[in-house]
């Protein structure tokens, strides 16, 4: 038996889509300790961590029909660098502005910054030593005209923002912090994770076990969407699933098709984080890598009777995002199977199908009467928290309905409602309420359009593993002078991205 110390292998292509991507890499400057002592410290109020906890959980048990996974509480604030934290002038030709958040008892903490616009030459880093996680560096490539920006979460309870400018220029106006989200939930941690229980229950089959191998295409069109949630008083964030979904033009244009109780409206849209590849690189529960994101989306078309939404990213997927953008079919015929693919509980890219019919149902009061596409029992695998949002596609492998709910575990995995695409097309004539006017941008007619992925040749990336399933596997520490630094095969801040074998 073979020892394998390594999660994936990617064959990745130089391309130049360096401002794609959500950060740009690099290492936040060095500022020398003595100047670095006395950093001011925001820290965010106290509460029941055990509460708020069981809170969750039983609006769970009490409101099983929809199924978007919460996990973070948030804080609104208004940190900037204009008034808040310390400035160290001219280090190594550039003025640098850090300051610290905490949230005692977070797993990780995330941010949404606001009035966000940097100039050239700047550079912003979030991040936590302790854990060795570093978020950055954001550049001017980040800005967007809704002047906002939202990053993953960082492990841990404290973070440091630290925002380098070329020295001498003012511009201490250039973002600020509106919102500090503090996760309860421990959604990064792979180990001991999840405080309240396990990751995705374990009937859930990882999308590259054998069961995925006809949909290697259509994975890579799944995405796990984090975003915003109001309710009372209070702001969360919460993990919903996504397709990323062709048009008749074919022109690449980035949209994504969710659940309308996923992203309710344009605000939250614009905070949404958009991950591709969350996946485990083969038949077996090792947790993926997290890091390629884009931040933000423009709402362009909701129905919460149909409960669809339909926003299109800040930015085109570059090439080692792997992006396929799902076909789909909006004639109103039974198939007699479908597959889902999802983000249980917000983990693992993960695979369910059934072997029958859906069916023509209701799905609750307020929902538009007969708009919903019933399973009426999975044969394998199930939708869980998370899962909000996700495709159902059709033997033809072109998408059919995004997940609303239901009462779907893998005890009992009978009754999940997706809403019916053909509904949505056009069932309400504003354009803002139907998906017709932003797939069909040609007027062509077409009832059913195939998905595509645009980057082929030298510019197509896709996932390689020489992992089997019999394989025995582990993550092995990488170290820097004693200290954790990541992992060989995996995120490390050793800017180590590839590997040979022998």
């Amino acid at each position: 038996m073979r020892w394998l110390f390594f999660t994936a292998f990617f064959m990745m292509a130089a391309a130049g889509f360096v401002t794609a991507q959500i950060s740009q890499g690099g290492q936040p400057m060095k500022v020398p300790p003595l100047k670095s002592r006395g950093i001011p410290i925001q820290v965010m109020p106290e509460f029941n961590h055990i509460e708020l906890q069981q809170k969750t959980l039983e609006s769970l048990q009490t409101e099983p029909a929809l199924k978007p996974f919460r996990f973070a509480v948030g804080f609104d604030v208004a940190i900037s660098p204009e008034k808040d934290g310390l400035w160290t002038s001219n280090l190594n030709g550039y003025d640098v502005w850090q300051v610290k958040i905490r949230s005692e008892g977070a797993f990780s903490i995330s941010l949404v910054f606001q009035e966000f616009h940097l100039p050239p030459g700047a550079r912003l880093f979030i991040f936590n030593e302790i854990e060795n996680h570093f978020l950055g560096a954001f550049t001017q490539a980040n800005n967007k005209n809704f002047r906002k920006l939202a990053i993953a979460p960082v492990a841990g309870d404290e973070v440091v923002v630290q925002y380098e400018i070329p020295a001498g220029r003012d511009h201490r106006n250039d973002f600020i912090i509106k919102e500090v989200f503090h996760d309860y939930i421990g959604i990064l941690k792979t180990s001991e994770r999840r405080p309240m229980g396990k990751t995705a229950g374990s009937c859930n089959i990882d999308i590259n076990c054998s069961e995925g191998d006809e949909w290697q295409n259509e994975k890579d069109a799944v995405i796990r969407i984090i975003t915003t949630k109001k309710v009372t008083n209070r702001t969360y964030r919460e993990i919903c699933s996504g397709t990323l979904i062709n048009n008749t033009a074919e022109d690449q244009k980035p949209y994504i098709i969710t659940a309308a109780h996923c992203i309710e409206k344009n605000e939250f849209a614009e905070e949404s984080v958009f991950t591709f590849n969350y996946e485990s690189p083969y038949c077996a529960p090792l947790d993926g890598d997290p890091a390629n994101t884009i931040s933000g989306s423009e709402l362009k078309a909701i129905s919460d009777s149909l409960d669809f939404a339909l926003v299109e990213l800040s930015l085109v997927p570059p090439p080692e995002f792997r992006p396929y953008y799902a076909g789909w079919d909006k004639r109103t015929v039974y198939p007699d199977s479908t597959v889902s693919i999802h983000h249980p509980q917000g983990d693992i890219k993960k695979i369910a199908y059934d072997s029958d019919s859906p069916v023509y149902s209701d799905f609750a009061n307020g929902y538009t009467p007969n708009g919903f596409l019933k399973v009426l029992r999975w044969e394998a695998g199930v939708t869980e928290n998370g899962s909000s949002g996700g495709p159902l596609f059709s033997p033809g492998k072109n998408l059919i309905g995004t997940l609303t709910g239901g009462s779907a575990t893998c005890s009992n995995p009978v009754n999940d409602y997706f809403s019916r695409f053909d509904m949505a097309w056009e069932f309400r004539a504003d354009s803002t309420r139907q998906l017709k006017y932003w797939l069909d941008p040609l007027n062509a007619g077409k009832e059913t359009l195939n998905g595509k992925r645009f980057y082929t040749d030298e510019n197509l990336c896709l996932a390689y593993t020489h992992l089997e399933e019999f394989d025995e596997h582990q993550n092995v520490i990488l170290r820097n002078q004693g200290q954790f630094a990541g992992y060989w095969g995996g995120s490390n801040s050793e800017g180590i991205t590839e590997f040979s074998e022998r």
